[in-house]
């Protein structure tokens, strides 16, 4: 999709090929050439077929803490469809299949669908006149992610319809885990890919202004307020991802044990910079 110039200098969008019926509450309705990156990024493979039979892993796996992996998505589509709102009205407008993605301690992962709402996840983003905040990013709910198969024969991972349950080994934290599941997500991280050359062009045949899609959180820590990035955001389709998914879940785990095992454990320590996270040296 190109846009026109007119001779007087103004831009004029070019018709959009639609791709879904008039009327459809998809994020993305209409054909757009952009191509969407995805997680795990380009050679993300599955591991061999026996990989946590043999004695590799199996021999050196101890279990830990169990910790779910979910998916979210936000805004409320049937009160007025016409104006999506939330994370799903931002995938409108922007053409691209968005939502959360994330892991919690919590044997229900609604407890933590909780916690996002009240925080209100996303919810703002640096206008032109100083921070701004959009409505329904106070209605965050789990969608299905829509596994394409089934984890590997002895994979401490089972595949649920709205979450990914593992039971993590021995030494490998939950917030270390999930520093290193963003990490492998990062290829689709949808404030990394809107900053990116590809990004500024899909906004730009779009006419749309890429700091928008710059989503923000406000953290009130008493009698003031935090505002952070909100990183967990990525381009994921849950009909063709799931699978995907499941594979990054399933190396980050054997990775962890049998490079421990081998003596070689990834740097997997992450400290704090502010109020974020990187890898420790």
């Amino acid at each position: 999709m190109m846009n026109t110039t007119s001779s007087e200098g103004h831009v004029t969008p070019a018709t959009r090929r639609r791709i879904r019926e008039e009327g459809s509450t998809a994020a993305v309705t209409h054909y757009v050439e952009t191509r969407w990156p995805a997680i795990g990024g380009r050679k993300l493979a599955p591991l061999p077929e026996r990989a946590f039979l043999d004695a590799g892993f199996s021999e050196a796996y101890q279990p830990g803490h169990v910790a779910y992996v979910y998916v979210a998505g936000s805004g409320d589509t049937l009160k007025a469809p016409d104006q999506p709102s939330g994370l799903h009205g931002l995938a409108r407008r922007f053409a691209l299949p968005l939502f959360k993605i994330s892991a919690t301690a919590a044997e229900n992962a609604l407890a933590r669908i909780e916690d996002i709402n009240l925080e209100r996840y996303a919810g703002m983003y640096e206008a032109e006149a100083g921070l701004a905040c959009d409505p329904g990013y106070d209605n965050w709910r789990l969608v299905l992610i829509h596994p394409s198969r089934k984890p590997l024969p002895g994979a401490p991972v089972e595949a649920r319809s709205r979450v990914i349950r593992v039971l993590l080994p021995k030494g490998l934290s939950l917030i270390a885990f999930e520093k290193e599941l963003h990490e492998r997500l990062s290829a689709a991280s949808l404030p990394r890919w809107i900053s990116s050359p590809a990004g500024r062009r899909h906004c730009a045949d779009l006419n749309l202004d890429p700091r928008d899609a710059i989503r923000l959180t406000g953290y009130n820590t008493g009698e003031g307020e935090r505002v952070s990035r909100a990183d967990e955001l990525y381009i994921f389709k849950p009909r063709l991802d799931g699978g995907r998914l499941l594979t990054i879940i399933e190396r980050i785990v054997h990775e962890f044990v049998v490079r421990d095992a081998a003596n070689d454990r990834p740097a997997w320590g992450w400290v704090s910079v502010n109020q974020g996270y990187r890898r420790q040296a």
